[in-house]
Parts: C-alpha cells; sequence; structure tokens
C-alpha cells in the first residue's frame, strides 16, 4: 500500500480560501495555526501578484509573516484550550485600522473549528454590525478543493445576499466555476470575456473569480449562469436558480479545443438571442492557422496522430481536454488520472467517451507508472516522471507549476487556448 501522495492537491480548506481571495478587494483572515497558511497565501500571491518586488519586510512578521496574502492568527497549544478570541480580535482591529478592503472572511482552519468562539459575534464586535463579512466555521477538511470552492461560493451568497428587486438585463451572464487553483486563472478570466464581447453577451460577474462585491451584488441581474467548471460551480447554479430564478448553462467540460468553444458559444447565443457570426469567423481563423502547422509537421513525422499521452484532472477537465486532444490530433490516450475525485460530476460521461473511443482502460492506469511521450499534468507530476527518468514532453495543465513566469497572460479555454494547446504539442513532439 502507498502511505504517501502522489499528487500535491489541496483539500477543502484551501478552496474556501481561493475562492474568497478571488474576490476583488477580498480581505480573507485564516483563524488558524502558521501551517495552516503558507501554501494557500503563496498560491493566491503567484496566481494575483500583489508586490512588485518580494520583500517580505513590507508585510508585518504577526498576521502576515512576509507574505502578502491570507493574514493568520497563528493559534497554537493555549488558544485551543482557551479560545481564539483575543488574537482574532487584535488581528481585526489591526486590519480595520490599516487596510483597505471591500469585505472581511474569516475561515476557521479544521482544528479551530473544534474550540467554539463566536467569530462571527466577535468580528461584529470590532468591524460593527452590517460591514460585509463572511465567516466558515467548519471548511470540511476532507473533503476536496472543489467542495471548498462551492462552499465559500455559497457562504458569500448567503451571508452577503445580492440586492433583491433587481431587473433582469438582457444578454448578460455570470460565470461560475473559475477559481485561483486553476493554473491559467486571469488568461481564463480575458478569454472569456473575449469570446463574450465578439458576441454582444456582457459578463456581468465572475463569481470568486476576480469578481468585485459590487458585481456579486448584481448576480440575479443576469439573464443566465454559466458554468465552466461544472466540479466548481454546478451546486452554485442550482442555488441562484432556485434563490433569484435565473435559469443556468452548464458547459460540457471546460471549453477547451474548437469543438467544445464553439458548441458553448452557439448554444449561448441561442439561448440569449445573440448573434454569433462574429466569434464563428474568429474560430474559423483560428482552426485555418492550426490546420497549416499541424499539416505541415504531419506531411514529414506522421505526427501527431497516434501519439500516445497521459493526462491528469478533474473529470470534466479530463473529458474535454481528452475530447480535443484525441478528437482533434487522433493522440492516444493511455492514462486518464482522475483527481478530486469527490466532486466526479463527470465521471459517467468520462467513462462513456473513453468507451467510444476504445480506451477504456485508461482511467485504471497509474500516471507515475505510464509511459507516454506526451504528459498533461501538474509540474509536480512531471518533475517526479523526470525524477524516474522518463522521456517525455510535459505540458502544464494545473497547478503547482515547476516555477515557468507567464508575463502574457495565457489560457487553454477557447480558440486561443485551442492554439496555444496546438503550439505546445507540436513543439512538445519535435523537441
Amino acid at each position: 500500500m502507498n502511505t504517501f501522495l502522489k499528487n500535491i492537491t489541496p483539500d477543502s480548506l484551501s478552496g474556501i480560501i481561493f475562492a474568497l481571495e478571488g474576490v476583488k478587494r477580498s480581505l480573507v483572515i485564516l483563524n488558524g495555526p502558521t501551517g495552516c497558511k503558507f501554501y494557500n497565501a503563496a498560491t493566491s500571491d503567484s496566481q494575483v501578484i500583489r508586490q512588485r518586488e518580494f520583500d517580505p519586510l513590507n508585510f508585518p512578521p504577526v498576521w502576515y509573516f512576509g507574505q502578502p496574502r491570507v493574514p493568520c492568527t497563528y493559534l497554537d497549544n493555549a488558544d485551543y484550550v482557551y479560545g481564539s478570541e483575543e488574537k482574532l480580535t487584535e488581528v481585526l482591529e489591526y486590519m480595520r485600522d490599516n487596510v483597505s478592503f471591500d469585505v472581511v472572511a474569516i475561515v476557521n482552519s479544521p482544528g479551530a473549528s473544534l474550540i467554539g468562539d463566536d467569530i462571527r459575534g466577535i468580528a461584529e464586535s470590532v468591524l460593527g454590525k452590517g460591514k460585509p463579512l463572511v465567516t466558515l466555521e467548519t471548511p470540511g477538511f476532507s473533503s476536496d478543493v472543489c467542495h471548498g470552492h462551492e462552499t465559500a461560493c455559497l457562504e458569500l451568497l448567503k451571508q452577503v445576499p445580492p440586492k433583491t428587486g433587481q431587473s433582469v438585463i438582457p444578454k448578460t451572464v455570470n460565470i461560475l466555476g473559475l477559481s485561483l487553483f486553476q493554473k491559467n486563472y486571469m488568461g481564463d478570466v480575458l478569454e472569456i470575456k473575449r469570446l463574450m464581447e465578439l458576441c454582444g453577451i456582457e459578463v456581468n460577474c465572475f463569481l470568486c473569480g476576480s469578481g468585485s462585491m459590487d458585481e456579486v451584488s448584481k448576480i440575479p441581474s443576469a439573464a443566465l449562469n454559466v458554468v465552466i467548471h461544472p466540479e466548481y460551480g454546478m451546486q452554485t447554479a442550482d442555488y441562484l436558480e432556485r434563490t433569484y430564478g435565473t435559469p443556468y448553462y452548464v458547459c460540457p467540460g471546460p471549453p477547451i479545443g474548437y469543438k467544445a468553444t464553439e458548441k458553448m458559444m452557439l448554444d449561448l447565443c441561442n439561448a440569449l438571442g445573440c448573434n454569433s457570426a462574429a466569434f464563428l469567423e474568429d474560430s474559423e481563423r483560428k482552426r485555418a492557422r492550426s490546420y497549416v502547422f499541424v499539416s505541415r509537421v504531419n506531411s514529414f513525422t506522421g505526427m501527431p496522430k497516434a501519439v500516445p499521452y497521459s493526462i491528469e484532472g478533474t473529470c470534466s477537465e479530463l473529458y474535454a481536454y481528452i475530447g480535443f486532444l484525441t478528437g482533434y490530433f487522433g493522440m492516444v490516450p493511455v492514462c486518464a488520472s482522475v483527481l478530486s475525485e469527490q466532486s466526479s460530476v463527470f465521471h459517467d460521461k468520462l467513462v462513456e467517451m473513453l468507451g467510444n473511443l476504445g480506451f477504456p482502460h485508461a482511467l485504471e492506469r497509474d500516471i507515475l507508472d505510464t509511459k507516454a511521450d506526451l504528459v498533461f499534468g501538474s509540474g509536480n507530476t512531471i518533475a517526479a516522471l523526470k525524477l524516474k527518468g522518463m522521456r517525455f514532453s510535459g505540458i502544464e495543465t494545473s497547478l503547482p507549476t515547476i516555477g515557468y513566469y507567464n508575463v502574457v497572460p495565457k489560457t487553454y479555454l477557447g480558440t486561443n487556448g485551442a492554439l496555444l494547446l496546438t503550439e505546445l504539442v507540436l513543439n512538445g513532439l519535435m523537441y
């Protein structure tokens, strides 16, 4: 039996923090020990850089501990016996007097959730009642990052509810299911905005995915909620439909590749009564450019057709990536490794697709023991395979990364994402 983690995958606590950090001008305070802080703060800051230079002296050794995000109450043994009120009060007073924010979110670590402190009451005594405040008592330590993200989204909507009685604005959408933990987070936001603008669709709010509190307050005015990553947004979409009557559209996996992107945009245009002509022209141009390069490489190497590849991700991500990599390039998925299995809402669809493609055993193989020419996964998985001496080209599709700086925002979503994946596949095979 293996007694170690093969993938560095965050839990529900991280999912909660990343979701709340995804709200503009939010202040996310972790009520817990420093060991629960450092990974989450570092990941958040790597996705949305807050300071131009790395200088831990810019942020105090108490609360921030040199990191520009996720201040922490650094609970110790005595606090678990006598309570965290004193430290939580101190950090809230400091933040109230020194930090500008639109909403405060206090997240109890799993251990702190057992103490029984009234963290909302403590916060209101310092900040005053009526201030935008979200408190989460039980992060669900045994649940996965997707569950945590949805928990945070739902609590934000319930504890700081949007304005009621809003009129629906035609041709507007809310985007659900984007998280700081998704590798190309900022590039994904930009690409989705671009695609929507081509069709005359306005994005009302990216919920916990770069949206502001003002945008969150206007969520009921959207004509449609669009779930980009089902594992990160279906519960939220269902809640918004039950509460505000807003219908929702679930993407058949994230819009990865031309076919998936075209289906999503045509479905949205049909639902909202929008013109898809500009988008289809954009997609045709991108398809034509891809074809030139794929055809040229294929003419003198035979690749990428029949090239074996391994890939890891959530079930909906695997469904989308395999649909493009196999459907468009003709490559062979020898291993499909599922992450966040608890939130596998697309599991049956993934199994059905692999069966139809003739590769039903891909889900049964271990990505670290499977030989492939291309590996799509986290930097951790790619590094582990390199250390085993395997020869392949690695393409990072999830966090953690090996450390490449993405100065230009990148995305694997939409038509621009299809171009980038084509570039990475062809270069990965040639070099």
